[in-house]
């Protein structure tokens, strides 16, 4: 747990805060004499960040390093890694491992529609390899190679229909 005096919380009221283990090990790797002040320091800042300081640095770290997240394939314009992507895919990694109560409760979302919307469901390849590993679990079949796609789009009208090739054979 972290505790969040509520002057530099965005919702301004103190809390207690539930941390991922990971995030609790990498805290616990500084000694105990030299837990105070800031949790990241940059070269050549003194004081605290000011609004949205923190998330244009983390953006800027984005960009340097190459993080695509996103490309308009109209524009061409090219979107990189932000602080909030990477809360993002934190939630996502999280939604495998938690229910979505407790995910909301980690992600700090005031409600569960939330949750579900950006986390719960969003990785459709990590949910069907999740599906076939609890159907192989249970002494099925192995899934067929990953360059099995099947194309929805091509067989609305033929679902009765379909040829050996065209009918799903595992993950898309």
């Amino acid at each position: 747990m972290l505790q969040m005096p509520g002057e530099l919380e965005k919702g301004c009221a103190d809390r207690l805060l539930h941390i991922a283990p990971e995030f609790a090990l990498f805290l616990l790797e500084t000694p105990k004499a030299a837990r105070t002040g800031p949790v990241f320091r940059f070269e050549g800042r003194q004081g605290r960040y000011r609004g949205r300081e923190m998330s244009k640095i983390v953006s800027k770290i984005g960009k340097a390093a190459g993080v695509k997240v996103y490309t308009n394939p109209r524009t061409g314009k090219v979107k990189f890694a932000s602080a909030h992507d990477l809360r993002r895919t934190f939630g996502e990694r999280w939604a495998a491992r938690l229910m979505p109560v407790q995910l909301m409760e980690l992600m700090r979302h005031k409600n569960i529609e939330t949750t579900l919307r950006y986390c719960v469901g969003a990785n459709a390849q990590r949910t069907a390899q999740s599906i076939w590993t609890a159907f192989e679990q249970q002494g099925q079949v192995s899934p067929p190679a990953p360059e099995v796609v099947l194309d929805a789009s091509r067989n609305k009208t033929r679902n009765s229909d379909l040829s050996d090739q065209q009918k799903p054979l595992g993950p898309v």
